[in-house]
C-alpha cells in the first residue's frame, strides 16, 4: 500500500489525459499497429514490417548501392545486408551490376516490389483520409506538418534513435 505521502507526490505529477504527452503517443502508437496490421492484412503487405517498408522508399526509383542504402536509412551496411537479403527471398528487389562502377551492386525494384510500394502509397493515403474525417482537413494537414517539423528535428545526430541506428 502506498503511504500518504508518496500518494500525494503521485497524485501532485498526474495530468489530465489531454495533457499527458505520453499518454497522446502511446494511444497513437498502439491505434496505428493495430490500424497497419488491419490494412495491411488487406492490401496484401505482411510479411512486410516497418524495417521492409522503408527498404523500399530507400531503394527509390532509380536503385542504389548497399552502402547508400545504409546511409540513406541509418543502419549499418550489415543490417541493410541482412534486409536485403529478406527482400530478395520475397522478390521484391534484384541486384545488378553497376555499369559505372564495378566495386559495388544496384539494388533495384521489382515490378512486384515497386507493386508493394504502390499498396502503402495506398495505405498511407487511406490514414490521410482517416485523420481528415476525424479532424478535419486544415487541422489534418496542421498535425502533418507539426509530425514533419518533430521528425526533421528528431532526424539530427544527437537524437537517441539517430545514434543507435548509427551504431548499429
Amino acid at each position: 500500500m502506498l503511504s500518504k505521502s508518496v500518494k500525494k507526490k503521485l497524485t501532485a505529477h498526474k495530468l489530465p489525459k489531454e495533457e499527458s504527452f505520453g499518454r497522446q503517443i502511446y494511444f497513437l502508437y498502439r491505434y496505428l499497429a493495430v490500424w497497419n496490421d488491419e490494412q495491411w492484412t488487406r492490401l496484401g503487405l505482411h510479411p512486410m514490417g516497418p524495417s521492409h517498408i522503408h527498404l523500399l522508399f530507400t531503394i527509390g526509383l532509380d536503385g542504389v548501392s548497399n552502402s547508400e542504402m545504409a546511409r540513406r536509412a541509418k543502419v549499418s551496411k550489415q543490417a541493410m545486408s541482412k534486409l536485403v537479403q529478406e527482400m530478395l527471398k520475397h522478390e521484391l528487389i534484384v541486384i545488378d551490376p553497376n555499369e559505372h562502377d564495378s566495386r559495388c551492386n544496384i539494388i533495384s525494384l521489382t515490378d512486384q516490389g515497386a507493386s508493394m510500394l504502390m499498396k502503402i502509397w495506398e495505405a498511407n493515403k487511406l490514414l490521410a483520409a482517416e485523420f481528415e474525417a476525424r479532424l478535419g482537413k486544415a487541422k489534418a494537414k496542421r498535425l502533418l506538418a507539426l509530425m514533419a517539423e518533430l521528425v526533421e528535428s528528431l532526424d539530427t545526430e544527437t537524437s537517441p534513435v539517430a545514434s543507435s541506428q548509427a551504431s548499429q
